[in-house]
């Protein structure tokens, strides 16, 4: 016959429950605490009872050595439920930290050990390490003194040649040196089916060069060619970067010492995603493609940078509407960390045309809001974890069309070109700002076209000055050619500009990379053909 509950008394209540917990092996102690509330007028408020423990890995979270947990058996006991088992109790966490500011401290769950890695790396391979992010060479708490931890040929100690390295690491890259053009005929990279073809990055590992661009023949996608010294492809030359079916494109790429990182835009899930891969000295991929984008609407227009330990791509996405800029950090082996991290919040018009460059302890970003009429250049400092470091900056006033922002880091400052399309003059146009985000020079023009046009900037750092590469029609040479100049950190002219192309039609896109022997590679689009082609050319180093 089944019991009516409603009708037991409280000692009723007891009896059943002592029959039931009987039946199934509890303690008395169970149904004391089972009924410690009952006929109360305020219930106790406790939680659900701890399961017992009878040995260590009973409890939650052993498997952690690094914050340690025990069963004591003594505690279960004087809780009066010993005949179960035992209470989990926690220890003090595995303490490895050793006030080592060049160590990595860090405890092995799996064994609760303490292992101190050094907490810089040699990625060039010469035997001396790169600094500490944030810090300088050589400083105390740098536990590094390599200033270029990317090239073999820097280091403390090394003797200043014409390479485009700062090979004594005084903070000047070929001390006194000028970049003159060789005067040889480029050399055209992208094949016959590639045409129309765009650059997208160049990088030289000390070995070779690396040239990503874009061909549009039969759908985007972006190719790489590997380079001989002088400029020559490497066999088997152009090799699609993308073997999925999808329209990609982009390409910035940058050698950090032992390998290539390389970014594009791609179009195989149906709208444009970002992408990264790793490159060995010889081109060949060696990890799969890491997609790094996963919002709806289209992720363009990226930029690349590497801090001295990581990699950070930064794009323009629409995913909330209008176009604002986003960031991803990777590390060394590729690897995301975090999630994309949003820099920028538009208001009337989109952000767009990001570029970033990596300062001392910051990244600094350049970008073009505006619309189809009007374009402004705007900047700001982040930390490189992507935090703000300073508000946003109007390097322009809007009032003309400015576009197509660049940027460098240069030993102190970052130095931020673009060019105007509607001021007098039509010139390259560029500022400087502190990594606190101080403007030091204001908006100022840094090429002299007359009554005619410079357009699309590229910047070389040398520590006391800057390589300035740029296309300009005051030739009249049926369109613009390449020209080269030299500016101090102030934006000043060193002596004039000088012309590097010679062929008719366009020359236009420069991106430039140091390369052997002082010579400064140029990948760029050309149609002296009839048809948009990539180029490779060179300059020289001359030393007075």
């Amino acid at each position: 016959m089944p019991v009516n509950d409603s009708r037991l008394s409280p000692r009723g209540d007891r009896t059943l429950l002592l029959r039931v917990a009987a039946l199934l092996g509890l303690s008395a102690g169970f149904v004391a605490v089972a009924m410690g509330g009952c006929g109360a007028r305020t219930p106790l408020n406790v939680g659900p009872p701890q399961p017992p423990c009878f040995v260590d890995s009973d409890c939650p979270n052993a498997d952690d050595l690094c914050n340690p947990v025990y069963c004591d058996l003594a505690a279960g006991a004087e809780a009066g439920v010993s005949r179960n088992g035992g209470l989990c109790k926690t220890l003090e966490p595995v303490n490895c930290e050793d006030n080592d500011p060049c160590t990595l401290d860090e405890c092995s769950k799996k064994t609760g050990l303490c292992t101190y890695e050094i907490a810089t790396r040699d990625n060039d391979g010469d035997g001396f390490r790169g600094p500490r992010p944030g810090t300088l060479p050589g400083d105390p708490d740098s536990c590094g003194n390599d200033c270029d931890d990317k090239s073999e040929l820097a280091y403390p100690g090394g003797i200043e040649v014409c390479d485009g390295v700062d090979n004594d690491c005084n903070g000047v890259v070929d001390d006194g040196a000028t970049y003159v053009p060789l005067l040889n005929d480029p050399i055209r990279l992208s094949s016959d089916d590639s045409a129309p073809a765009g650059p997208g990055g160049l990088a030289w590992s000390g070995t070779s060069y690396a040239a990503a661009y874009t061909a549009t023949a039969q759908g985007f996608q972006v190719r790489t060619s590997m380079l001989e010294p002088m400029g020559q492809p490497i066999p088997p030359g152009e090799s699609p970067v993308v073997i999925v079916n999808g329209d990609n494109a982009g390409g910035p790429v940058v050698w950090v010492g032992d390998r290539y990182g390389l970014a594009w835009q791609d179009r195989r899930s149906g709208d444009y995603e970002i992408y990264f891969t790793l490159l060995d000295e010889a081109g060949a991929k060696v990890i799969p493609d890491t997609r790094l984008t996963f919002a709806p609407g289209f992720s363009i227009n990226l930029s690349l940078t590497w801090t001295g330990g990581e990699f950070v791509v930064v794009w323009q996405d629409e995913r909330d509407g209008l176009f604002d800029l986003f960031a991803q950090r990777l590390s060394l082996d590729g690897a995301p960390i975090g999630s994309n991290v949003k820099l920028t919040e538009a208001t009337f018009v989109g952000n767009e045309a990001p570029t970033a460059a990596a300062g001392l302890e910051t990244i600094g970003v350049a970008w073009s809001p505006g619309d189809a009429l009007q374009h402004f250049i705007k900047f700001q400092v982040f930390n490189q974890d992507l935090t703000p470091r300073s508000e946003p900056i109007d390097l322009t006033d809007g009032t003309t069309d400015s576009v197509y922002p660049t940027i460098v880091w240069n030993k102190d400052r970052y130095i931020v070109a673009w060019f105007d399309k509607s001021a007098n003059p039509k010139a390259i146009y560029a500022a400087v700002i502190a990594e606190d985000g101080t403007v030091l020079v204001p908006r100022k023009a840094v090429t002299n076209p007359g009554t005619f046009r410079s357009r699309y900037p590229n910047l070389k750092p040398l520590g006391d000055r800057l390589l300035l590469v740029f296309s300009d029609d005051r030739d009249q040479n049926d369109g613009y050619e390449l020209y080269s100049a030299m500016l101090t950190n102030d934006l000043d002219p060193v002596g004039p500009a000088q012309r590097v192309t010679f062929g008719k039609r366009d020359s236009i896109y420069p991106i430039s990379a140091f390369g052997p022997e002082g010579n400064v590679g140029i990948l760029f689009r050309d149609d002296r053909e009839g048809e948009q082609h990539v180029f490779f050319t060179r300059l020289g180093c001359i030393v007075p």
